[in-house]
């Protein structure tokens, strides 16, 4: 009798839980830092999940969902990927108060960051073709835990690893941009389909900025804020800086992080946002 064909098991995201003693050095231990280490280069993606303080995110989405709903409710705003979904960009709170040094500079996702980009790194706030090597990792923050119900963002690990072809299509049905049908069916026939991760508040997501990744629906009646900030090596070159308010300038543990900002005064209207982000390496 033919044996029955295996379904291969779903690829896992690797999490890395801090130990007390990590969290009170904000410094990783080898085994953790190897571990995340060889997730990145193998998956392109991993989770520290408590090194973010759950009482900063509380504090943020308390103000961030109602500014999401009214943000919502403009009809200027701006929708990511079409007027058909609820997917917009919102601006970080820019007032003293609101920013946390674990959300903006990370320690332990800098220090990850470093073994693979070296020091210093540059951080900034949320080009196809890519360049062959890791040129940028993405810090992702969920305000609250997240699931496949609330719209955890699909990632499809390992697909990192080849930037040698033009990777995107256009959709004929929306005329957006996505990656090519023949290569999601190659990378499914080879055991790797992309992945919801359910993750906890306070957990922390280090994405290789090549990975596959998309925006899903959220299926509740809440909305889920996730903040984003990058973090290019010293080699990259880039003119894309984010907006930080003055009144905070000499107040946060930026550790090896050197922040690419711009200063805004107390009062600029941070809800008005800007949702055009050119990541090209400059000449």
């Amino acid at each position: 009798m033919a044996a029955t064909p295996q379904t291969p098991p779903e690829p896992q995201v690797v999490q890395i839980e801090l130990t007390p003693d990590e969290l009170a050095t904000k410094k990783m231990g080898s085994h953790h830092l190897q571990s995340a280490v060889e997730a990145l280069h193998r998956d392109g993606m991993v989770v520290l999940t408590n090194a973010v303080d759950p009482a900063h995110l509380d504090k943020l989405n308390e103000r961030m969902v109602p500014e999401a709903k009214e943000l919502y409710s403009r009809a200027t705003t701006h929708r990511n990927f079409g007027d058909e979904t609820g997917n917009i960009q919102q601006e970080p709170v820019l007032e003293a108060g609101y920013v946390f040094a674990d959300v903006l500079a990370n320690p332990w996702a800098t220090e990850t960051i470093q073994c693979l980009h070296g020091p210093p790194a540059a951080a900034h706030r949320h080009r196809l073709r890519l360049p062959p090597v890791p040129f940028g990792y993405c810090v992702n923050i969920n305000l609250v835990a997240t699931s496949p119900a609330n719209g955890a963002t699909e990632v499809w690990l390992g697909s990192h690893t080849d930037t040698t072809q033009d990777v995107l299509e256009t959709d004929p049905a929306t005329g957006h941009r996505q990656i090519r049908a023949d290569l999601q069916e190659a990378r499914r026939r080879i055991g790797r389909p992309p992945v919801q991760p359910s993750l906890p508040k306070g957990a922390l997501i280090i994405r290789d900025f090549r990975l596959w990744h998309a925006g899903m629906p959220n299926r509740t009646d809440e909305p889920r804020v996730m903040l984003v900030s990058v973090q290019f090596p010293s080699w990259y070159r880039s003119d894309l800086k984010m907006k930080l308010p003055a009144s905070i300038k000499d107040k946060v543990e930026w550790g090896d992080v050197i922040p690419c900002a711009e200063w805004m005064p107390d009062g600029y209207d941070y809800l008005k946002g800007a949702h055009d982000h050119d990541f090209t390496l400059l000449p």
